[in-house]
């Protein structure tokens, strides 16, 4: 049997490190409380939207709601009335 596991292509231990830092990260993230990160959330969208459009910033939503074992994410935004010429 060990003949067998000689030819067998070993795992990188890259591979083996990132795997392992996806899933603490996975974790770090899952035991966040949602006040931790939506504000900071809340300023990455405003900066990609204003990219695109000028938008009032008591215009945009974030809402993060947990049910059973999920996460969602509700992002409200007011976008401006279209100027006519």
């Amino acid at each position: 049997m060990s003949l067998l596991h000689s030819f067998r292509r070993r795992r990188k231990s890259a591979s083996v490190a990132k795997d392992r830092l996806q899933i603490i990260i996975a974790q770090e993230r899952s035991n966040l409380n949602s006040e931790d990160y939506l504000p900071m959330l809340r300023e990455e969208i405003l900066a990609v939207i204003a990219k695109y459009t000028k938008v009032d910033r008591e215009h945009v939503r974030v809402d993060l709601q947990h049910r059973d074992n999920s996460a969602v994410l509700e992002l409200n935004v007011m976008l401006p009335e279209k100027e006519t010429v």
